[in-house]
């Protein structure tokens, strides 16, 4: 009996939760009579066309491919970064390291606001600016400091004389790393992914100032041109709201139970 107040709390909220993302659903399967007959309803006739339109019409091909771009390599450099610093600082012992780690650790206090003016003309003298790469590099930065403290924590709790055995047996530190630490690090690793992923597939202000051109915009700031274009057509820009939103959700999904590990490992070793 004590269950039931608690059950009934979470299933509100996991109504409130959800109930969004139907009302979104099933805007963008219908047409603007059956939005205007009743917005709450379900369709009667699925409109699987406003996808197609939004697509095509809305240029969500182009802008889904250059997010792909974007977050692709930024993720995959931010875990490969991340895991050879926070090996180096969780076990290799050198001068200046708790200065060099304190002043990495600054990285998470300085918001994006302040540091958007500097990088625009950064990538200006560079070159880069208005291509895929001033929207990577920056967000590799700005992600590093996060993983590093993330699977620093973590390999800080593996025992020592797993390492310290597998040194005597002649492993080298290359090795050690590789065939012992990385894969004893898959719980945070996996979710450092998910995390950059999110962050930078939903990234806004970046996309907004390093770049103006319409081939390489990301679909953070196609979904506003589209907005703006379509503001009055609700079925069409829920479209586009979907196949922005969609990508996220799947791999949330889908990582969801590595992300609860990753981030109580650490804590319960």
């Amino acid at each position: 009996m004590r269950a039931i107040p608690a059950t009934l709390l979470l299933t509100v909220l996991a109504v409130g939760v959800l109930f969004p993302f139907y009302l979104v659903l099933s805007t963008s399967l219908k047409d603007d009579q059956q939005v205007a007959d009743n917005p709450l309803a379900p369709p009667k006739h699925w409109m699987w066309s406003n996808f197609s339109q939004a697509w095509v019409d809305g240029h969500f091909n182009q802008y889904f491919v250059n997010s792909v771009l974007v977050v692709v390599p930024t993720v995959l450099l931010v875990l490969a970064l991340s895991m050879f610093a926070a090996y180096a600082f969780a076990v290799r012992r050198f001068r200046g390291s708790t200065a060099l780690f304190a002043l990495l650790m600054v990285g998470l206090t300085v918001p994006l606001d302040i540091l958007i003016i500097p990088l625009y003309y950064e990538m200006l003298d560079f070159h880069i600016l208005n291509t895929l790469w001033a929207l990577i590099l920056p967000q590799v930065a700005m992600s590093l400091p996060f993983g590093i403290l993330l699977l620093r924590a973590f390999i800080q709790d593996l025992p020592r004389a797993l390492l310290e055995a597998a040194r005597i047996d002649g492993c080298s530190e290359w090795r050690l790393l590789i065939h012992i630490v990385i894969p004893l690090c898959r719980p945070p690793l996996l979710s450092l992914l998910v995390f950059v992923f999110m962050w930078t597939w939903n990234q806004f202000l970046l996309p907004l100032v390093l770049t103006q051109s319409d081939s390489a915009r990301t679909i953070p700031i196609g979904l506003s041109v589209f907005q703006g274009r379509y503001v009055t057509e609700l079925p069409l820009l829920m479209a586009g709201v979907t196949i922005a939103f969609v990508p996220v959700v799947v791999v949330y999904v889908f990582f969801q139970r590595h992300i609860i590990n990753g981030i109580t490992a650490g804590a319960l070793k």
